[in-house]
């Protein structure tokens, strides 16, 4: 398990990688999940720049060149999509699933930058105690993003349904076993309760589905631009997963920092996720 989940930054780097790809091939931002409004000034600037920046930061976290600052990019990144463009989406559509879904996808996206960032550390101690306040709020934010996609699940169970591969068997369990894991694992990271194998048992079912959902989506409809965009999205939601649960574990690596990082981070006050108790340097 060690080795697999130490893999976490990693799939999170490739699909922001992915992602800046994506846009730059399509000249635009990722449909549904960058809903930004065609009449933007200087759109096609904005577009490539945010690709640009995907792309340097999914190769700062790849390449372990400058990675902390790589990962809070990113987070920078999909939280100002949250704020100027799903937030005030959904206030104007509160009723809309698809004002939802990429909402919280982004908010997910997001807050796990900043768990890998603090995952990583820095050697500034300022940076490192605000990342470390921002690594424990993005993990409550990513457990409430969970809880809304089981409602997600459960209020549009009859879609998820048709999502799920013919040959796989027993569609409808599988949706309740997936809505379940939703649950026991955002109740497990609200109340630190037995992490690692939440988080553990979350990044390898999104694996599973990246593996037989969404590759084969993907490959299958390769000019489709949302079913790449859906892919690396899981992949990345898995990387976090794992994230958290080497933060969790105490094997996250140890960068070349001096011992005082640690107190720096246990001085944030936020005892059960902070570096103190295992996040790693």
């Amino acid at each position: 398990m060690k080795k697999l989940t130490a893999a976490g930054p990693y799939f999170y780097a490739i699909s922001l990688a992915g992602f800046g790809i994506i846009q730059l091939v399509v000249q635009n931002f990722l449909t549904g999940f960058f809903p930004v409004p065609t009449g933007l000034p200087w759109r096609i600037f904005w577009v490539d720049l945010c690709s640009i920046l995907f792309l340097l930061a999914g190769a700062g976290l790849a390449l372990r060149v400058r990675p902390y600052l790589a990962a809070a990019l990113a987070g920078y990144i999909f939280f100002l999509f949250f704020f100027s463009v799903h937030l005030p989406r959904m206030l104007t559509d509160i009723y809309n699933p698809n004002a939802w879904s990429p909402a919280f996808e982004t908010l997910m996206l997001g807050s796990g930058a900043f768990i890998i960032a603090d995952n990583l550390g820095t050697a500034d101690r300022r940076r490192s105690r605000i990342t470390g306040i921002a690594a424990v709020a993005g993990i409550y934010l990513f457990a409430l993003s969970l809880v809304v996609f089981a409602v997600l699940h459960i209020r549009y169970n009859t879609f998820i349904l048709t999502v799920i591969p013919d040959w796989m068997p027993a569609h409808l369990f599988l949706s309740y076993l997936v809505i379940a894991g939703f649950l026991l694992a955002s109740f497990s990271l609200f109340t630190n309760v037995r992490v690692p194998l939440a988080s553990g048992l979350l990044g390898i079912m999104f694996l599973l589905w990246v593996l037989t959902l969404h590759v084969p989506r993907a490959i299958g409809k390769w000019t489709v631009e949302m079913e790449w965009a859906s892919l690396f999205v899981a992949l990345a939601v898995c990387g976090i997963a794992f994230s958290i649960y080497r933060r969790a574990t105490r094997t996250e690596f140890e960068p070349a920092l001096t011992g005082n990082l640690r107190g720096a981070s246990a001085n944030t006050g936020y005892g059960k996720y902070s570096r103190s108790t295992g996040a790693g340097a």
